[in-house]
């Protein structure tokens, strides 16, 4: 086996989804290329029996957005937007909304809730949070940091558990917040990537694999050999990215707001991209994958 492969996890390779690397075998021979897809579990059983490498190097660094250093900033968006500081309930915040909670001791814990509702002056009310179906221990006391999404804003502010209810049903109280940090995402630069997805068109039931080329929180531009859909119609988009030490899958509702071809200088031919818009407004992974926009752009 080459010192330049590493083994590659069975449940590292999502089935229908396109591979983010290419896959050899334990003698070094290339069993399939990036970009791939294995569609059934008995396709994966028979590749696992030949063992399973990908290259050390960082080819799989699709997993990871790449800001370009020329262009890490759009054309149309000169800078960052500029954190405001705003009244909790100007925000407009739907009752409903996902938002994370993060616990501001040392473990760093994240929680994604439910936005129930709020007191002015007295509390912030979400959902009790779980892990695996089962109630996470919150006392009392417990400082988090509290992140969300208003239309195009992200807001966020500090706060602490201020009761813990478990009838009914179980919520928490929350401690209103003096002050919430907000930004308008509007215009707000598009991170540069290099993603390998998968393209689930809702109404032909066809699977596509794509590369996303660039992602707002707001929607994406994807990149495909062929036209996935028509302008209008509902696709799933399936990506997987990075969360800490955690590789994850993400499946978002999107919507085809335009298409059409450009030529691929690299491989000089033909590509079709197509304007994608986040639809699935309360789904938690947009939620999560919104963050992960937001959070890279300020450290970029």
């Amino acid at each position: 086996m080459s010192s330049k492969l590493q083994p590659v996890k069975p449940e590292d390779i999502p089935l229908g989804m396109p591979l983010a690397w290419h896959l050899y075998d334990k003698a070094g021979h290339l069993l399939m290329q990036e970009g791939a897809v294995i569609e059934s579990q008995r396709q994966l059983d028979g590749l696992c029996s030949r063992g399973l490498y990908r290259e050390k190097s960082p080819s799989h660094a699709r997993l990871e957005p790449v800001a370009q250093p020329e262009q890490k900033i759009g054309a149309m968006e000169k800078s960052l937007p500029v954190p405001q500081i705003v009244e909790l309930l100007d925000l407009k915040i739907g009752i409903g909304d996902t938002v994370q909670l993060q616990d501001v001791s040392s473990d760093r814990q994240r929680y994604f809730v439910r936005m129930i509702g709020f007191l002015n002056k007295r509390s912030v009310l979400v959902s009790h949070p779980r892990q695996e179906d089962k109630l996470s221990y919150i006392k009392e006391g417990t400082g988090f940091l509290l992140r969300g999404f208003a239309g195009t804003k992200t807001y966020e502010f500090n706060t602490n558990v201020i009761g813990v209810c478990l009838v009914p049903y179980p919520y928490l109280h929350l401690a209103f917040p003096a002050q919430v940090r907000s930004i308008n995402m509007r215009g707000a630069v598009r991170i540069k990537l290099k993603l390998v997805c998968s393209i689930d068109a809702l109404e032909t039931g066809t699977k596509t694999p794509a590369i996303i080329e660039d992602m707002s929180i707001s929607g994406a531009r994807v990149q495909a050999a062929r036209p996935f859909g028509k302008v209008g119609e509902e696709v799933t988009i399936s990506l997987r990215l990075q969360l800490g030490e955690e590789s994850q899958v993400f499946m978002i509702a999107a919507m085809i707001r335009n298409v059409h071809q450009e030529l691929d200088a690299q491989a000089g031919s033909e590509v079709y991209m197509h304007g994608m818009e986040f639809i699935q407004t309360q789904s938690m992974d947009l939620t999560m994958l919104q963050n992960y926009i937001y959070k890279f752009m300020l450290e970029s």
